[in-house]
């Protein structure tokens, strides 16, 4: 697959004219349905978790959206906090409608989302640095176990971002080939949308501002008139139009609340960009690290074909990701006279602003939900500087290409499979884990007044399985703080003496925040109450799990 090159111009972006390879084609529509095959092999095994149905806290009861505004005498949700916002929920209320909330139903969506935006890079990358560059980088995204997870498993939320992100930039380019300005619109527009998705979407809009005006700085201000620059700020405006009025009647409070400079955790925030590279950083958060005392035995196919492959491969926790984006760096200065150069430093100087805002504000890029968010641009930047080295070889360079792309996904396809395999054997972790269906159908069977919640990590999944259909309340805010104020032992005390009132929190040794147990049994003794334990909700692999029960007067006289 060669592809004609523009000879560079420093007054001209780097262009290729899309060489359209029904081959390259297909292939990339392969690629999207394995992306597809690989997260329903996984959805199944991991429980919904509280943050991924977030948005379901603006569709079902109780609803608890951080601000709406009334439309025709109904409250639309707008923000569901302060920093994300309604779009996810205004698309699933959409969904549930025609396919009730499940596993699938939740995590389908995203998944789709997922492989789309795989299409989207594709299309960008062909039309600005050729067909070759857009294959490699599209093969190593279709494979990368961090990109698939968090957009199959939704809880960062990224899968809406990630989208907006490509399609925002595919619609700019086209508008700079046209000079359309109706592309120009739609570009901002997305750009909005995705700041009202979640106000970190800032981060990637100032990493792509950066990187447009160091290396485009002639092409940016040539195209600067008074009628574009209206029409992208009002697209812009329009995309984020929720966000802007819920700050302009909060007094800013995205920004009040949530950007705080901090260097501290630098060290560590490093060190999950690199494992999200490598593919392991969801190891020990989704999937067990530790071994069960029994592991389940495989059953079918695929289990068996997990189990094997992991065992034959020796449970691969590490892809190659890493080592090629260091290896594309070191290969990067001898592409800086050549047409690459500038789609290089543009893909650089993305990441680099981008991580650096998460690196420098508290309680920002410690998890690969957020380092994920400079993605796709690592296959980008990888796939750009291995196609221009490439060629520098003739027939040779484009097979050692594929070799090279092969070898990285498929090691990134072994460490995918090694989350399968623990899942498998081992199960998720308590905040994903399987025990919630059978809460769900336990807590559905044996209806209750009200159903109190004293751990985090249950009520947003029971509110969005159950379609609002159980009488829920958070209840461990009065046990939150190691010292209980007399305010908070009254209420506790109205919790205690609620008739036809259950609990539900997770067992001791699986609380989500220890000593919340510990505090309501002593706040209980206290008031003259004991626990009633009704019923204990397992795992697929045995484990104990949640804990359903009541809270009954002592007898006089003691025990």
């Amino acid at each position: 697959m060669s592809v004609p090159v523009q000879a560079e111009s420093r007054d001209a972006a780097p262009h290729t004219q899309p060489t359209d390879g029904p081959a390259a084609t297909w292939f990339i529509g392969a690629l999207c349905a394995v992306f597809l095959l690989q997260g329903f092999a996984l959805i199944p095994y991991v429980g919904v978790q509280n943050d991924e149905v977030l948005f379901a806290s603006g569709i079902y009861q109780p609803v608890a959206s951080e601000w709406t505004v009334a439309v025709r005498g109904h409250a639309l949700p707008t923000m569901e906090m302060s920093y994300i916002g309604s779009l996810k929920t205004w698309l699933y209320a959409g969904i549930f409608k025609l396919w009730p909330p499940s596993p699938y139903s939740i995590r389908v969506p995203m998944l789709l989302l997922g492989a789309i935006t795989i299409w989207l890079l594709f299309l960008l990358m062909r039309e600005t640095v050729g067909m070759r560059a857009a294959v490699t980088a599209c093969t190593l995204l279709a494979f990368d176990t961090t990109y698939l997870m968090t957009c199959c498993f939704d809880w960062g939320p990224v899968a809406i971002q990630h989208a907006l992100l490509v399609g925002a930039i595919l619609s700019l380019w086209r508008a700079h080939v046209s000079g359309g300005l109706l592309p120009l619109a739609a570009g901002f527009f997305l750009l909005g949308l995705g700041v009202w998705d979640k106000a970190l979407f800032a981060w990637m809009v100032a990493g792509l501002g950066a990187a447009a005006l160091a290396v485009f700085p002639r092409e940016m201000l040539a195209k600067i008139t008074p009628v574009r620059v209206a029409a992208a700020l009002l697209a812009f405006a329009l995309g984020a139009a929720p966000l802007i009025q819920y700050n302009a009647k909060n007094g800013l409070k995205t920004f009040r609340s949530n950007a705080h400079y901090s260097a501290e955790d630098l060290g560590s925030k490093v060190t999950i960009l690199r494992v999200s590279l490598e593919g392991s950083s969801l190891l020990g958060y989704m999937a067990r690290n530790e071994p069960v005392v029994v592991a389940a035995k495989p059953e079918g196919p695929l289990e068996e074909t997990s189990v094997a492959a992991s065992e034959a491969l020796g449970a691969p926790r590490t892809g190659l990701l890493m080592i090629a984006a260091v290896a594309a760096l070191a290969l990067a200065p001898w592409l800086w006279t050549t047409p690459a150069r500038r789609p290089m430093l543009f893909a650089l100087i993305f990441m680099a602003v981008t991580w650096a805002q998460m690196a420098f504000v508290k309680d920002t890029g410690s998890s690969a939900h957020h380092a994920v968010l400079m993605w796709p641009f690592p296959e980008f930047f990888i796939g750009v500087v291995f196609a221009g080295a490439s060629k520098y070889a003739g027939r040779a360079g484009l097979i050692a290409l594929a070799a090279a792309a092969a070898v990285v996904s498929a090691s990134s396809l072994a460490v995918t499979n090694q989350h399968l395999t623990q899942l498998i054997e081992d199960g998720p972790t308590t905040i994903w884990t399987d025990a919630s269906a059978p809460l769900l159908t336990y807590l559905e069977e044996h209806p209750a007044k009200t159903v109190y919640v004293m751990d985090w990590g249950i009520l947003d999944t029971l509110r969005a399985l159950s379609r609002g259909g159980l009488p829920l309340r958070f209840g461990s805010d009065d046990v939150a703080q190691p010292e209980i104020d007399d305010g908070a032992r009254a209420r506790i005390a109205r919790m205690l003496a609620e008739k036809d009132a259950i609990f539900v929190g997770h067992t001791d040794d699986n609380q989500i925040f220890p000593e919340r147990n510990e505090r309501m049994q002593e706040a209980a003794d206290a008031a003259g109450y004991r626990k009633r334990v009704m019923k204990m909700i397992e795992d697929r692999n045995g484990r104990p799990i949640f804990e359903i029960y009541r809270w009954v007067r002592k007898p006089a006289g003691g025990e």
